[in-house]
């Protein structure tokens, strides 16, 4: 018996800095360590980000590592709506 459950959605948290020095926008998901994205504008770094957010879906899946109770579930096979909200 598949224990998966399909989840057309998901809601994940996001942190947006800006980083003088470097003069871009970082958007990080503090659910995946490491999880960020920069671009020269905030739209650029927001438009990034879901696809970093899927590749280490992907990868912590592949390696066995640990996910977040909310990410566990999630079934890549199928495709699925990442929505984020400011945390």
């Amino acid at each position: 018996m598949d224990n998966t459950i399909v989840i057309d959605e998901i809601v994940i948290p996001i942190s947006v800095d800006y980083l003088e020095e470097d003069q871009v926008y970082q958007v990080s998901c503090p659910w995946l360590q490491g999880c960020h994205a920069w671009g020269e504008t905030l739209d650029e770094a927001m438009r990034a980000i879901p696809g970093n957010v899927r590749a280490m879906i992907q990868a912590r899946q592949d390696n066995g590592s640990p996910l977040h109770p909310d990410l566990e579930q999630i079934n890549l096979q199928f495709p699925f709506t990442l929505r984020m909200a400011f945390a």
